[in-house]
C-alpha cells in the first residue's frame, strides 16, 4: 500500500513530523495521510493536486468559463456545439420489454429486459475505447443484442452525458460538441477562460447576438490539467497536521466527546474542527474565486 496518487504530503513528511522511524505502522500512517487529504479536498470543495479533469460549464456572461479545480497548467480543449457521432439500436427492440443506452461521462451502458424478464448490461468504456469510431466497432463485433452506426469520428470522453434513454421504440443519437474554440484568453491562477472569439452561430443578416455561445444547460465541454504540480507548503503543512491530530486520536472511544481524571483533560476533536484549526492555512484555497 502507497499513499493515494493525490495526496497533499509523503509518508516520509508525516514520520518526520510525528518523530517515527520505524515501519511498522507505515500502512496506517498512509491511511491517515489519505483521510486528511480527503478531508482538505471537500472542506475547498475542488481536487488540489494536478490531474485532468472534463468539465461542462455555463458560461457566465456568455464568454467566460469558470473551472472547478484551478490552478490551470494545461487546455486540451475547449468546445461546444451539437453533431450525432453514433447511433445505438437494440437488435431485440420488438421484444424487449426495456432497452437503454445512457453514457456517464467514463462509459457507455446499454441496458435491456427481454421479454422473459431477464435483464442485462454491457459497458463501454472510454479508457479502453477512447472514439466513437472504437466504441461502435466493440459493440459491433462484441456485445450481443446491440447494434450501433458511426456518423463521425469523435473524442468519447467529450460526448454529451445522459442517462437511461429509452430505444425500444427508435435508435439513440449520441452527440458530441463539434466546434472546438481556437481564440481565448485564460487566467491560469484562479481558473477563468474567456473566449475572444469563436464560429457560432455564424452570420446573421441584422448583426445580432454575433459570436455568441448556443443556449442550453451547461453547453461548453473544457478538457485541462488543473492543480498543483507541486504541492503548496502551507498546504501541505496543513494536511500533516491534521493526518497528525487524526492518528494520535485512533482507538479513543468515538462516542467520548471527553473526559477528566485530576489534572488531566482530553477532548476529542470532531473533522469540521480539525479543519476549522486550519483556516489560516486554508483560506486561500476555499476562497480562491
Amino acid at each position: 500500500m502507497a499513499v493515494g496518487t493525490y495526496a497533499l504530503t509523503t509518508l516520509a513528511n508525516l514520520k518526520s513530523a510525528l518523530g517515527i522511524s520505524g515501519s511498522s505502522e507505515d500502512a496506517v500512517l498512509e491511511s491517515m495521510v489519505d483521510r486528511a487529504t480527503a478531508l482538505i479536498e471537500s472542506a475547498c470543495d475542488r481536487k488540489l493536486k494536478s490531474r485532468t479533469h472534463r468539465e461542462w460549464c455555463m458560461p457566465a456572461g456568455e464568454r467566460t468559463l469558470t473551472i472547478d479545480h484551478p490552478p490551470i497548467s494545461n487546455i486540451n480543449t475547449v468546445s461546444y456545439g451539437r453533431q450525432t457521432c453514433m447511433t445505438i439500436t437494440s437488435d431485440t427492440a420488438s421484444s424487449d420489454v426495456l432497452a437503454t443506452v445512457g453514457f456517464d461521462g467514463s462509459e457507455v451502458r446499454l441496458y435491456k429486459v427481454n421479454s422473459a424478464g431477464s435483464a442485462s448490461t454491457a459497458t463501454v468504456a472510454t479508457a479502453s475505447y477512447p472514439t466513437s469510431t472504437t466504441i461502435v466497432n466493440y459493440i459491433n463485433a462484441s456485445v450481443a443484442g446491440w447494434s450501433a452506426t458511426l456518423s463521425r469520428n469523435a473524442y468519447a470522453n467529450s460526448m454529451y452525458r445522459f442517462g437511461g434513454r429509452g430505444v425500444t421504440d427508435a435508435p439513440c443519437n449520441v452527440d458530441f460538441p463539434r466546434d472546438n474554440v481556437s481564440q481565448y484568453e485564460v487566467e491560469f491562477d484562479i481558473g477563468l477562460i474567456h473566449i475572444t472569439s469563436d464560429r457560432f452561430p455564424g452570420i446573421r443578416s441584422d448583426g445580432a447576438h454575433l459570436n455568441t455561445f448556443p443556449s442550453g444547460f451547461y453547453p461548453v465541454f473544457v478538457e485541462y490539467v488543473g492543480g498543483y504540480s507541486t504541492v503548496p507548503s502551507d498546504l501541505e503543512q496543513a494536511c500533516i497536521e491534521i493526518a497528525t491530530d487524526i492518528y494520535n486520536d485512533r482507538g479513543n472511544d468515538k462516542n467520548m466527546a471527553s473526559e477528566g481524571l485530576g489534572d488531566y483533560n482530553y477532548s476529542r476533536q470532531a473533522a469540521e474542527q480539525l479543519i476549522g484549526m486550519r483556516a489560516n492555512l486554508l483560506a486561500a484555497y476555499t476562497e480562491i474565486r
